[in-house]
């Protein structure tokens, strides 16, 4: 990031370690002698008590006893979780980790080759079980020596690769490592799909990079950390690749750098971290049973069918009633809404119980009233990725003349290319099952998808920055809400990455049936 260049609001960047206070809803640690009084005022009252403001939990939970009560509450937590399928296991581990002080960080590494190893390292054995005997080797090759040979073979192609890195600093290769990365991606994918390849080849090229995926953009965030490849050793990098307090492709921590920027320095900012990460914990519980009632309530109770099933009326031939249609989209927005929020709090909740304070993955995304704004609160951490790996290096490279035209670009080329390809690479795998043709043509959809999410959110940041927000709640706050809900719930109707079989075409038929544009016949 260049000093002095003005971003956005929606891809600014913390401006210091901390995150501030809007993040998470609570006022900075330093602020603690003058918190009290607000805590028993009553337009303070919250469902989960502001602990980490109030002094005495501050002070109370940095001793013995306190660790073993925020310990017991933690595993309380993690088994109510459960009984909703929240994954919170990993909770008592990260308490447990913050521990270790200057032992942290390999307490870190470890708990993630643990769970590493409990995941199979992310690693699509189905996939390769399937070229494998699609290419009649079933009896000649042997699954449990070929698997650890190809992880194997990455982990030491990725760690040269972090070691000669910073030699290559000067280089041009160097300045654009994302370009890099996705191309070897793409280039081990076509020449593993090339007739050449046929049988053992295949296999082989095949392997090393469903081993070499799931990390794509960890190494890319280690490798965009030049001075960090100098100044720490390389097993602090690769413990911090899928860290153990959960992440999925997308890197919840980024690198060392932010994680280091985001730890706990000090015994009281640890406490008021780890109670950040309880209170956090408690709050995706309550959202989790809400998840759950609202499931059982509106598809049990009141019968409104979920999206997935109108739709695949519709293209059947007999479609629900509009008003269900309907129903089922909006369904489908609160549902995906409180998803993401459950599922990113649980891991953010593990981070800060570790020591790292992370900022939530999604905050309070029904308060935004812009398309641009919804996009940061919804999605945090990919928002980031998108925006580090190809907002900023666009933005700092075109169009340096026309400001409006230089931050619509770099939005489009990370709400758009970027978006697109992150799933591309994601699904990977469906090159292999369906060919290059079917595989690109059938992303048709969700690549009508990111064009309109990226045409959306940059006319949202042009008009964000000609304009100032009109008061009133009605015009200020609901209506604006209201826009932003209904583009999201029709732009869902072509966010399909997943779907190869669907065209575009089904989806626009829907869209109008929708509207009411044409009838059904």
């Amino acid at each position: 990031m260049v000093a002095g260049t003005a971003l956005p609001p929606p891809f600014a960047v913390p401006p210091s370690g901390r995150p501030p206070a809007e993040a998470d809803g609570s006022a900075p640690a330093e602020a603690w002698g003058s918190v009290w009084p607000r805590l028993t005022a009553p337009a303070r009252w919250r469902i989960v008590p502001a602990l980490d403001q109030d002094p005495r939990a501050v002070a109370a939970i940095q001793s013995e006893r306190g660790r073993i009560v925020l310990l017991a509450a933690v595993t309380m937590l993690a088994v109510a979780l459960g009984g909703f399928d929240v994954d919170l296991r990993a909770a008592p581990v990260a308490t447990l980790c913050a521990y270790a002080r200057t032992y942290r960080r390999h307490l870190v590494a470890l708990a993630t080759l643990l769970f590493l190893c409990r995941h199979a390292f992310w690693i699509d054995t189905a996939l390769i079980r399937d070229i494998v005997h699609q290419e009649g080797l079933a009896d000649r090759i042997d699954m449990g020596l070929l698997l650890p040979g190809v992880l194997a073979t990455v982990v030491l192609a990725v760690t040269g690769l972090l070691t000669l890195w910073p030699r290559l600093a000067g280089g041009a290769l160097a300045r654009f490592p994302t370009t890099v990365l996705i191309a070897a991606v793409f280039g081990l994918a076509i020449a593993a799909q090339s007739p050449v390849a046929a049988g053992l080849p295949r296999v082989l090229l095949w392997s090393l990079l469903l081993a070499f995926q799931p990390y794509l953009w960890f190494l890319a965030y280690a490798l965009a950390d030049r001075h960090m490849l100098t100044d720490r050793p390389l097993w602090q990098h690769l413990g911090v690749f899928h860290p153990f307090w959960g992440s999925s492709m997308t890197p919840f921590g980024k690198g060392l750098s932010y994680l280091d920027r985001y730890e706990a320095k000090t015994a009281a900012d640890l406490a008021v971290t780890q109670l950040k990460g309880l209170k956090l914990a408690c709050w995706t519980l309550i959202l989790a049973a809400s998840l759950r009632a609202f499931g059982l309530t509106v598809h049990g109770m009141l019968g409104v069918p979920r999206f997935e099933r109108v739709f695949l009326g519709f293209v059947d031939g007999v479609p629900e009633p509009r008003s269900l249609c309907w129903a089922g989209l909006a369904a489908f927005f609160v549902e995906d809404v409180l998803t993401m929020t459950v599922w990113g709090g649980a891991i953010v909740s593990c981070a800060r119980l570790a020591g790292f304070r992370l900022l939530r993955n999604t905050y309070r995304p029904l308060e935004a009233r812009t398309l641009a704004e919804f996009w940061n609160r919804y999605y945090f951490f990919y928002k980031e990725l998108l925006v580090d790996h190809f907002f900023y290096p666009t933005f700092f490279r075109w169009f340096r003349k026309n400001k409006t035209l230089r931050v619509f670009f770099a939005t489009f080329m990370a709400a758009c290319v970027g978006n697109l390809l992150f799933h591309f690479i994601r699904d990977i795998r469906f090159v292999a099952q369906l060919g290059w043709w079917q595989a690109v043509s059938g992303d048709a959809s969700h690549a009508f998808y990111t064009l309109l999410l990226a045409l959306g959110v940059g006319i949202s940041q042009a008009r964000g920055q000609s304009r100032e927000r009109t008061g009133g709640w009605l015009r200020g706050r609901l209506l604006p809400c209201l826009w932003v809900v209904l583009f999201f719930c029709v732009l869902h109707v072509f966010d399909a990455p997943t779907d190869r079989i669907h065209t575009i075409g089904q989806r626009l038929h829907f869209l109008s049936y929708l509207f009411g544009v044409e009838s059904w016949t």
